[in-house]
């Protein structure tokens, strides 16, 4: 009987090994999502969100505004904002072919330019687009879940 555990307790682990390890695109999408997340409420440096972006990229806010590369690169390079408790949770990634979707939760606190602090409650999608073996952001849309 205690034999019988032990095989038991080595198989269940290894079934939740399998089905939580990730694939190598899986992992590539989840180090790109904190990367770009890193970028946009960090260091807001526009050579790597030209490196993580697709030319076309439709970048959506949760307020409804809507930008182009040039736009949101522009916008999140000079926004003086500084956000602090970042944090990203729930990552689901689904990947069909050369295209993935990446959703999570976001939290933060955004200390404004002029003293005010906004808690940002944040549901994110994510839409990536594999490039010359590259995963590229393609489109992003915020959703307030205040």
């Amino acid at each position: 009987i205690n034999y019988m555990k032990k095989i038991l307790t080595v198989l269940f682990l290894f079934v939740v090994i399998v089905a939580t390890a990730q694939t190598k695109d899986e992992k590539e999408l989840t180090a790109k999502t904190y990367l770009l997340s890193h970028t946009i409420f960090g260091t807001k440096d526009s050579a790597t969100l030209e490196a993580l972006t697709a030319k076309t990229v439709s970048y959506g806010h949760s307020h409804g505004n809507l930008q182009n590369r040039a736009e949101m690169i522009k916008s999140i390079s000079n926004n003086k904002s500084v956000y602090t408790d970042t944090a990203i949770s729930a990552i689901k990634i689904f990947i069909q072919g050369k295209t993935a979707i990446v959703r999570y939760l976001f939290k933060a606190n955004e200390n404004k330019k002029d003293g005010t602090v906004t808690n940002l409650d944040f549901s994110m999608m994510l839409v990536w687009i594999k490039e010359k073996s590259k995963w590229k952001l393609m489109g992003r849309q915020a959703v307030s879940v205040k």
